[in-house]
């Protein structure tokens, strides 16, 4: 077929002046006044693949497409080793039948490779023949595994999901958000995977970005990794507070702050009772009525503040006693809701200053109290 058959009658029309409305102005090139013709022609090429045979003789296969309504004159497309705009060689030509609009050629050329060809290239009407309205699709390329000869390098393919660990020691956590990505040839080096960011995750939830590469093509996907905090923070020691022992049996206010050492939480540091501590209950080790005078007794004796970080307990003993000792018993939940159980000690010494290491509970104000541990026999009848 010689390449210099003429256009269809609709394509020569628009080339001899499209149609009474286009002139070539002077000092143009040929090709930006064949663009400015929207002649109507447009040719794809598209579908490209490539199978083996001995040695470097591959067959390529592809279509050749005319995406335009009107039909077009045949054609000659070419089949390069290498991006034809880089100086790629060429390797084949396929002479394309007259087509009609939006007509499908498709074609199979055995080609013989050249040494160290990693890509093939397809270019519909290769010689620029005709004057299209476009010939950004005109070239489809496919590529060939590294050292593979013809065989064609299929791409990894990326995998993800989300995942949920736990923090460790250190407040953070490895883990990967890999699903099974695989390379379906193996082809040219083993399966890389790199993910980003790296490394340990920090409590909460961060984005991550998983890229798999066979060292010739890659694939991406993301997906989340949480870090969740399951360690409940560690109760403070008590203080074990002192309250002088006065002759009204007052009450004195005493807080969590007042009673315990701070709470240390791997993640939350040093956490504050006042902020994170609640008092659960209040034991007191003598009884409600127990008898601090010749004479008297006193009555509610643990008074528990209504956000519960405080409580007014009585600075009184038994009489006959050798000290009282309330054993305040609180809760310290970190940022991530988790909560532990702490106590300490508020002492009162007797009357002869003797501090009590303490005994079982005989009186108790607050959630969870031991049985038996009401009010006293006097107190309930006043």
């Amino acid at each position: 077929m010689s390449l210099r058959r003429p256009l269809s009658l609709f394509a020569s029309l628009l080339m001899l002046g499209g149609c009474g409305t286009e002139s070539v102005e002077e000092g143009a090139v040929v090709g930006e006044a064949r663009s400015a013709l929207h002649t109507g022609i447009d040719l794809a090429a598209a579908e490209v693949g490539v199978t083996c045979e001995d040695g470097q003789v591959a067959t390529v296969k592809g279509a050749i497409i005319n995406e335009a309504p009107t039909g077009i004159d045949p054609s000659v497309a070419g089949i390069f080793a290498g991006d034809p705009a880089q100086g790629g060689t060429l390797l084949a030509t396929v002479n394309v039948p007259w087509l009609v609009g939006k007509e499908r050629y498709a074609f199979e050329v055995p080609v013989q490779l050249p040494e160290g060809a990693s890509q093939l290239f397809v270019v519909a009407d290769y010689m620029g023949f005709f004057p299209e309205d476009s010939e950004e699709n005109n070239t489809a390329s496919v590529t060939l595994a590294a050292g593979g000869g013809c065989l064609v390098n299929l791409a990894p393919v990326a995998l993800c999901k989300n995942v949920t660990v736990t923090a460790d020691a250190s407040c953070s956590a490895a883990a990967s958000i890999d699903n099974g990505s695989y390379d379906p040839d193996g082809f040219p080096q083993p399966l890389s995977r790199s993910f980003s960011p790296a490394g340990v995750y920090a409590v909460g939830t961060t984005p991550v970005t998983l890229t798999v590469s066979d060292g010739m093509d890659s694939a991406t996907c993301s997906a989340n990794v949480t870090v969740v905090d399951a360690t409940a923070p560690v109760a403070g020691a008590s203080k074990n507070l002192v309250l002088a022992r006065t002759l009204g049996a007052d009450y004195k206010t005493v807080t969590l702050a007042d009673c315990a050492q701070p709470a240390a939480d791997t993640c939350g540091g040093t956490l504050d009772l006042q902020q994170a501590g609640s008092i659960v209950r209040v034991e007191s080790d003598e009884s409600e009525d127990a008898l601090f005078s010749l004479a008297l007794f006193k009555c509610k004796d643990i008074v528990l503040s209504a956000d519960r970080k405080s409580a007014q307990l009585r600075a009184e003993s038994s009489l006959l006693g050798n000290g009282r000792v309330y054993t305040v018993v609180y809760s310290v939940e970190d940022a991530s809701g988790n909560a532990t159980l702490g106590s300490c000690k508020v002492k009162v010494p007797s009357l002869q200053g003797i501090l009590s290491v303490g005994v079982g509970p005989a009186y108790c104000q607050g959630t969870g109290c031991p049985a038996g541990t009401g009010g006293g026999l006097l107190c309930p009848l006043l």
